[in-house]
């Protein structure tokens, strides 16, 4: 008789949890929610400048919560760049279109 191999599950309370809150429940605007997800980029980039000026200062000495926030701010830069990528092909698809 086989049994059934069930599968290993990460444990989610290691894992940070998706920030929500600032997302339009629908009432926004494409364009409110564009610059909201801009505004938050820019942000982790300005905390991820500020903690590499503390550690460089010496007020912080975990080099590992530099390197997360550092890693953080990448990984949406790198994200905002891929949905311009995106939207700029979707906007030059639309143009192509003959009416």
């Amino acid at each position: 008789m086989v049994k059934d191999i069930t599968p290993i599950m990460p444990n989610q309370e290691n894992f940070p949890k998706a920030k929500v809150d600032n997302i339009p429940k629908g009432d926004g605007s494409f364009k409110d929610m564009l610059s909201g997800f801009i505004k938050e980029v820019n942000d982790l980039q300005l905390g991820a400048d500020e903690s590499i000026k503390k550690l460089a200062t010496g007020e912080v000495k975990d080099v590992h919560q530099v390197m997360l926030a550092m890693s953080e701010a990448d990984v949406s830069f790198k994200l905002m760049m891929e949905m311009r990528k995106k939207l700029m092909e979707a906007y030059k698809e639309v143009m192509k279109t003959q009416v």
